[in-house]
């Protein structure tokens, strides 16, 4: 083995090293902060990496190449006029689909984003608004588009927003959802891993549909989906 090799192994491991001890220490500096505090720090010092958007690494036009696509045919099938986009993270790919759709709701906790995407992309068509998904008033539409967001939230936060998303009476959620993983574990809200809405605590019934997203950004999870579900089949706690 070259000394080259072996430098290179070792900076390598150091740099591992290095990532490993500032993700920690992020972690650590979100427990006890709000929800806004959160995910407004993860916006301003760009935590998620994101070189293309904002919203990190699963937000780019080749991770979401096959949702650009599916998402309007699936929109146009089940008849949604109305939708709220919750959260929207800074709508880089959405605005590449071709929502045929009356009213695009876009919403976030962080109000800077919020402000930007108003001005950049806001129309009679499309909207943005500052909201708190766990506690803050939702409108009803037809459907609730909520893609990477539940797996950064804590069991706690993550019940809470659907919680809040059947209190709407809206029609369906479309959210993300990781089939085949053996069990949900818990988290600091900020935090990632992957979820399966089908196992406890959420204990979601069957989807009515789902859409294999096809993403390479995590080989160790590659069934990375969006389920779709009518809210008021959802009842928390009540499936073994």
């Amino acid at each position: 083995m070259s000394k080259n090799t072996i430098s290179n192994q070792i900076k390598s491991f150091f740099d591992y090293l290095s990532f490993n001890l500032q993700y920690e220490l992020m972690l650590l500096s979100f427990r006890g902060k709000s929800r806004k505090e959160v995910f407004s720090d993860i916006y301003y010092r760009n935590r998620w990496d994101g070189q293309e958007s904002i919203s990190g690494r699963g937000s780019t036009l080749q991770q979401t190449s096959v949702i650009i696509k599916k998402l309007p045919i699936w929109l146009e099938k089940l008849n949604v006029k109305t939708m709220l986009d919750a959260p929207c993270g800074d709508f880089y790919w959405l605005k590449e689909a071709q929502l045929n759709i009356e009213k695009y709701i876009g919403c976030d906790i962080v109000a800077d984003l919020i402000t930007t995407n108003q001005r950049s992309y806001g129309n009679e068509v499309r909207e943005f608004t500052n909201l708190d998904l766990a506690t803050d008033s939702l409108p009803q539409v037809d459907l609730i588009f909520c893609r990477d967001c539940l797996v950064h939230l804590s069991f706690q936060d993550a019940i809470a927003v659907i919680k809040n998303f059947k209190k709407s009476n809206s029609k369906y959620l479309l959210t993300t959802t990781y089939p085949g993983i053996l069990e949900n574990k818990d988290i600091v809200t900020g935090d990632w891993r992957a979820i399966d809405l089908k196992l406890p605590p959420y204990n979601f019934p069957d989807m009515l549909e789902i859409i294999d997203e096809e993403t390479t950004e995590r080989k160790d999870y590659p069934q990375k989906s969006l389920g779709l579900w009518k809210l008021t089949d959802i009842e928390l706690g009540n499936r073994e």
